[in-house]
């Protein structure tokens, strides 16, 4: 049985739904939002926000992370994950 649910993924103004598992790593959620949208440049710099502007954590799984059902999140780029 699947527990598919949807969450709303904003980028560049633009929202879309994003349907998503439990246990899916937000890896793979990362993964899936920069493919609906697009984005080519620099894919490697996006990340995942919460309406606060903290880091959804990429190392767990979307449920321990706190994407639930209906939440709004946004991709942007990651200023941290720039490095050199």
């Amino acid at each position: 049985m699947t527990s598919k649910f949807s969450i709303n993924v904003s980028y560049n103004g633009v929202t879309r739904a994003l349907e998503i598992e439990p246990h899916e790593q937000v890896t793979a959620v990362l993964q899936q939002a920069i493919k609906i949208f697009g984005v080519t440049q620099q894919p490697h710099l996006m990340s995942l926000f919460f309406e606060d502007g903290t880091v959804v954590n990429e190392n767990v799984s979307a449920e321990a992370a706190g994407l639930k059902a209906g939440i709004k999140v946004y991709l942007r780029q990651n200023v941290a994950k720039g490095g050199e």
